[in-house]
């Protein structure tokens, strides 16, 4: 269902949430704007952040329209949303859009593990549809589910090996309590990376149930231009590894407001 939003352009978007934390650096280059940024900012401050970290280039171009997707009546795999990001490098975008933006943010905040999920949706789709296919599938398979929960709901639980280990032995369903505690000891931190949950925050509703994954990161109490870079690195690894992320069954759903910022 898509979010009807109340909320226009507010430049301290960021102060909306204290959960907003990981997405305040790319943010900070729209604090002066009186209105929403085009899509040439927003390819400016990609770069500008992203560069220093050695990601791959994007743009921000025009949503995909209706009519690319199609040629002679057979679907045109390369136009399609994940194929225009993996291979031409192109996020398609619409502007004055809550829900694109804070996609952008987040691009711009863990480049490499929002590349790495989406070549591999690529990857899945490619596998179903080849040059004669006149329909897309009717429904997304359990990898592709799981992959499209974390990317708009997906919240990382980032700890240190031994606190992954000691969570790990717990039952997916029956991990929150010990969450908290190691989060309490400050051995667990939690990382809010679904675009659509932050679309959540900016209007002040409940966070929808996304997935949840617990990504290996030593120094989570380092400051935060070195924590996040490391732990973008971690998360593509972790999306790149065909064994991970096979099955909404191993998504846990953590909530955010259970935890102290």
């Amino acid at each position: 269902m898509v979010l009807v939003h109340r909320v226009g352009w507010d430049p301290q978007l960021c102060d909306r949430s204290s959960w907003f934390w990981p997405l305040r650096a790319a943010a900070s280059h729209f604090t002066a704007h009186s209105d929403w940024p085009t899509l040439q900012e927003l390819t400016e401050v990609y770069r500008a952040c992203t560069e220093p970290l050695g990601a791959p280039a994007l743009t921000f171009n025009d949503n995909v329209r209706k009519s690319d997707k199609r040629s002679g009546g057979r679907i045109v795999l390369s136009a399609l949303y994940d194929a225009r990001i993996t291979l031409q490098r192109e996020v398609p975008t619409r502007e004055r859009n809550w829900h694109d933006l804070l996609n952008m943010l987040c691009f711009t905040t863990f480049p490499h593990s929002k590349l790495a999920l989406h070549a591999r949706q690529y990857a899945c789709l490619a596998q179903r549809i080849d040059e004669n296919t006149k329909q897309l599938p009717n429904r997304r398979t359990p990898e592709q589910d799981t992959l499209t929960l974390f990317d708009e709901g997906g919240v990382v639980l980032a700890m240190e090996a031994d606190a992954a280990a000691e969570l790990e032995q717990v039952p997916i369903l029956e991990r929150e309590p010990l969450s908290l505690a190691l989060s309490e000891q400050k051995r667990l931190r939690v990382v809010a990376f679904g675009h659509a949950l932050y679309e959540h925050l900016i209007e002040g509703l409940r966070c929808p149930g996304g997935c949840t994954q617990i990504i290996v990161v030593e120094a989570l109490w380092a400051d935060t231009d070195r924590f996040i870079p490391a732990l973008d690195r971690a998360l593509a690894a972790h999306l790149s590894a065909p064994e991970q992320m096979r099955s909404p069954v191993t998504c846990g759903q953590i909530k955010l407001a259970a935890f102290a910022l």
